[in-house]
């Protein structure tokens, strides 16, 4: 069955003009480095498809043996490797390695496979860099990530925390607290939430816990942390924390979607950025500082101080100018609240500006602008000459002519991204498409390019599923087979099961003097 499912993803695979790959590498519960496999393809109706085609164990997971992984399953699939117009993978070095990782071998062999790092991941590596370089930040997630591990990691203190939430009526229809996961990329901004949310319940339960618990250690825990969250920085940096993050939860959120493409995801990523840079002015500094105080207030933390003068290092002073330090609390905060929001939007515009990105905005211009009655030419002479033989320049050219003008009478609005594109596409004709087949080539050549290797971090919780501890002995072959099943649920449904029974009682003489064939 999972072999019948395989063939038939192979048999679209090979009908589709171009393809994309996606692969990641994770270890398996008996201790195996497995390699994930997904082609990503366009349909003629530009719909999205993202297959999986199977796991591979592999020795090391070096770039030599992960590419030679990639060009052998196309070797096995009969794909050539001239399809192939994007890669998506993680930023590991052995993956995006500008000199010897798996994206520079696989483009030496295809100069057109365009490499993009998983947007995902590029996004989740922006917030953590801007929370490293953020104090305040920085210990506001390490207490919240204490706060978790104390309550979800102790059954006795999680549930004091239900008998105090419970006793007190204005925090019931608080939610509870969210364990702020290292390995996910949308939780952080709802973790950092519910820690205020039940700020009143932890402070009743660190008194009680403390009073029970007899390990010095575990104790000295609980006082710090209860500390830290009386002090003002700690509910400043966790309101910071939670207005920045959940801009980038939301991003991460949407970024996971398996239609998304590479240039939409430029496009939502910049609309994430702009809304940040929205904030950065200082009437919203005055609403979030007067937000922070009045939590603050409610909460009976300490009052905001300023730290303790310092002189500068040795190093630093020339001697010609005196240290400069803030004149109150609100002067201070304020220039953490704008160092944050620069460094989030400068963080998360350089891990999106990369390389491959101009040939997907040299794409996406073309159609844009013949769709806006636009001059195109300088775009196009860019991707005509990047994908050579990909496209008839002169036929491309003619008939963007013709989207310019149909666009012009039959379209009152303007198209601002390629989603606007994509849907003025759908609503054509089956004939009109064919008028415009090299515009819809271009089209499909931009939507197969992913914005994220998320269908592979999601193989992995298949993975966890099908290949438990009690069934870490399972063969290779097996393993794969199930997971095409589990994974293809829609394509193991639609199965026909009498044929697939006549084949595996025809291929085997002994087979078939023992059963009989099915009608």
């Amino acid at each position: 069955m999972g072999l019948q499912i395989l063939r038939n993803i192979t048999s679209e695979l090979q009908c589709s003009p171009f393809l994309a790959i996606m692969a990641d590498e994770t270890t398996d519960s008996s201790n195996t480095e497995q390699v994930t496999l997904f082609f990503r393809s366009v349909s003629d109706d530009f719909e999205v498809q993202e297959e999986f085609i199977g796991l591979y164990h592999v020795p090391s997971i070096d770039a030599a043996t992960l590419s030679s992984v990639i060009q052998d399953v196309f070797a096995r699939m009969n794909l050539s490797l001239g399809k192939l117009r994007g890669q998506c993978y993680d930023g590991a070095s052995s993956m995006s390695g500008s000199k010897s990782g798996v994206a520079k071998r696989i483009s030496d062999l295809e100069s057109r496979a365009v490499f993009t790092h998983c947007y995902g991941h590029a996004l989740n590596l922006a917030a953590c860099d801007t929370i490293k370089k953020i104090k305040l930040l920085k210990d506001a997630l390490e207490v919240t990530y204490e706060v978790t591990k104390l309550i979800k990691y102790s059954p006795r203190r999680q549930q004091i925390f239900y008998q105090v939430k419970e006793n007190m009526s204005s925090s019931s229809d608080s939610p509870g607290i969210r364990v702020l996961c290292p390995t996910r990329w949308t939780v952080r901004a709802e973790s950092l939430g519910s820690v205020v949310k039940n700020y009143e319940v932890l402070m009743q339960t660190w008194e009680e816990a403390a009073e029970i618990v007899k390990d010095s250690e575990t104790k000295a825990r609980i006082r710090g942390v209860a500390v830290q969250m009386k002090s003002f920085n700690y509910v400043f940096g966790n309101l910071l924390g939670e207005m920045l993050l959940k801009h980038a939860d939301n991003l991460s959120r949407t970024l996971q979607s398996k239609s998304l493409s590479a240039a939409e995801g430029q496009t939502i990523a910049g609309m994430t950025v702009d809304t940040l840079s929205s904030l950065r002015n200082d009437a919203s500094f005055d609403l979030f500082w007067a937000k922070v105080n009045d939590k603050a207030t409610k909460l009976g933390v300490n009052d905001p101080q300023l730290p303790r003068k310092r002189k500068p290092p040795a190093r630093y002073d020339d001697g010609l100018s005196q240290a400069e330090f803030h004149d109150n609390p609100k002067s201070y905060f304020r220039q953490i609240y704008f160092e944050a929001l620069d460094l989030i939007i400068s963080c998360i515009t350089d891990r999106f500006s990369q390389p491959g990105y101009e040939i997907y905005k040299s794409i996406e211009s073309v159609l844009s602008k013949a769709c806006n009655q636009e001059d195109f030419t300088p775009d196009l002479d860019v991707v005509c000459d990047f994908y050579r033989d990909d496209f008839n320049k002169q036929l491309l050219q003619t008939q963007l002519e013709v989207l310019k003008a149909h666009c012009k009478h039959n379209s009152s609005s303007s198209f601002q991204s390629i989603f606007d594109v994509k849907q003025y596409f759908l609503s054509l004709s089956s004939a009109q498409l064919s008028l415009l087949s090299e515009a819809k080539r271009l089209l499909q050549l931009m939507l197969v390019m992913p914005a994220t290797n998320a269908s592979s971090e999601r193989s992995f919780s298949a993975l966890r599923r099908v290949k438990t501890y009690l069934r870490a002995t399972m063969n290779q072959d097996r393993l794969n087979y199930l997971m095409l099943l589990h994974i293809h649920k829609e394509r193991t449904d639609k199965l026909d099961l009498k044929l697939i029974v006549n084949q595996f009682i025809g291929e085997s003489q002994h087979r078939s003097s023992i059963f009989a064939k099915y009608f």
